[in-house]
């Protein structure tokens, strides 16, 4: 009888590890598509634009990325929680896309009006354009690859980001030939493959989980909800590229340039790191409905290789950092100094999505979002105080010290939760024992 319950529970195992090593694989073609597109776009739009207008760019893009993540208003988290949980798919998506939609297009209208006052001397046309692209019709597509991962179903994510990927080939090449290296030309033709993309991915969804469009009323409900969700990926945003936007804002657009570049190498590192954490996503938000110790046990399984890679990654990237300006140019050089400076990073953020995404799988979120908010005032006041006679060296400074003082909070709030749990645990078993005594 043991030997038999032995057998089965090494069945098991088995099962799951190779579901789970079907998952990873598929989460790495998901974050292969993306690194393929984005690594093909920043090497052409480095080699054609000049590096004035590479540097505006940075610093438009630099804005949009926290602007989406507060306007997304959690769509993506709340989509992956709910399919991850059994819920009801087609109202989780029905949701999922009208807040994912009506947020992105209300922050847009209000990014574009705001254009004056937050980089004026960068051109008005070509800023409405990257925001129109990058808010509302990136975020559908988005929508449609968390359906994937949320689902258990990484080769249909992997699918959805292939329509991304195409749509920003196609933008690309008709850049490359007749956008003449101009800073409008790019953005039309970004918002142009956005577009395409979130109608792609719309069709996409219809066809293969029978899940047509529509907008629900009801969606409001879930903004309360998704709010920490979005605050966190916003705040998160801010420290990762508040130090790009002010480089512009403040008059060091080669400075921008410079490190936009560098950071976005960097950013590269992560695919890694990213696969992992995919890969056990649905596991991760299925195990959060019973609290922040059990979502700990599935991140356990993650640190040791989790951290290896990280640690890795960052050793590739400083050794590999001097063919960066071979490939870009060599007014980028000094971008390998940058490039060497953060590759301490990837360590780092391992340890803040490590243990963020515990506390946002046990629905802890205010609390992650509270330490990034945390993060991004320290990051925002050493910017503005130190980066309006400072360059790139600056920023990375400061960065790190946000950084480091995040992943730090973090840690400390996971263990706080974890304490709590247990004496929450044993004060029900007290209860219990006095409850059976009194009978």
């Amino acid at each position: 009888m043991a030997g038999s319950r032995r057998a089965q529970t090494a069945r098991a195992i088995g099962v799951a590890g190779r579901l789970a090593g079907r998952r990873a694989g598929w989460s790495l073609v998901v974050e292969l598509l993306q690194l393929a597109s984005s690594t093909l776009v920043f090497l052409i739009l480095v080699r054609f634009m000049d590096q004035e207008a590479f540097g505006e760019m940075t610093g438009i893009l630099a804005i949009a990325l926290p602007a989406l993540s507060v306007s997304s208003l959690g769509s993506h988290f709340l989509l992956l929680r709910r399919s991850a949980q059994g819920h009801d798919l087609a109202d989780a998506w029905h949701r999922a896309i009208s807040v994912g939609l009506a947020g992105p297009l209300v922050a847009a209208a209000l990014m574009i009006a705001l254009q004056p006052v937050l980089l004026p001397d960068v051109d008005a046309s070509a800023y409405a354009l990257f925001f129109i692209g990058n808010l509302p019709f990136y975020w559908l597509n988005e929508l449609a690859v968390y359906l994937g991962v949320g689902s258990g179903r990484m080769k249909r994510a992997a699918q959805a980001r292939l329509i991304l990927v195409v749509c920003r080939f196609l933008a690309l090449g008709w850049f490359a030939i007749w956008g003449d290296g101009r800073l409008l030309a790019w953005a039309q033709a970004s918002a142009v493959g956005f577009a395409a993309a979130a109608v792609g991915a719309i069709v996409f969804v219809w066809r293969i989980y029978g899940l047509g469009p529509r907008l629900e009323r009801q969606a409001i409900s879930d903004v309360p909800d998704g709010i920490p969700f979005s605050a966190n990926s916003a705040t998160e945003g801010l420290v990762d590229s508040s130090d790009r936007w002010l480089l512009v804002r403040f008059g060091h657009v080669t400075d921008s340039a410079l490190y936009g570049l560098g950071g976005r190498i960097v950013q590269f590192g992560y695919l890694p790191l990213r696969t992992l954490l995919r890969a056990y996503d649905a596991e991760l938000f299925g195990a959060g409905k019973d609290g922040v110790r059990a979502t700990l046990r599935v991140t356990r399984r993650m640190v040791r290789p989790g951290m290896t890679i990280a640690v890795l990654v960052g050793v590739g990237l400083a050794v590999l950092a001097p063919v960066v300006p071979v490939l870009a140019g060599d007014e980028y050089r000094d971008s390998v100094d940058v490039i060497r400076f953060l590759a301490l990073l990837p360590a780092i953020r391992m340890v803040q999505y490590l243990v963020g995404n515990t506390l946002s799988a046990a629905d802890r979120q205010w609390w992650r979002t509270g330490a990034t908010a945390v993060a991004v005032v320290v990051n925002l006041g050493l910017n503005l105080w130190l980066l309006p006679n400072g360059g790139w060296r600056t920023a990375v400074a400061t960065t790190f010290v946000s950084e480091v003082l995040l992943a730090g909070l973090l840690i400390a709030i996971v263990v706080l939760w974890v304490r709590r749990e247990r004496q929450g645990g044993a004060g029900r078993s007290q209860a219990a024992v006095l409850r059976v005594s009194d009978r």
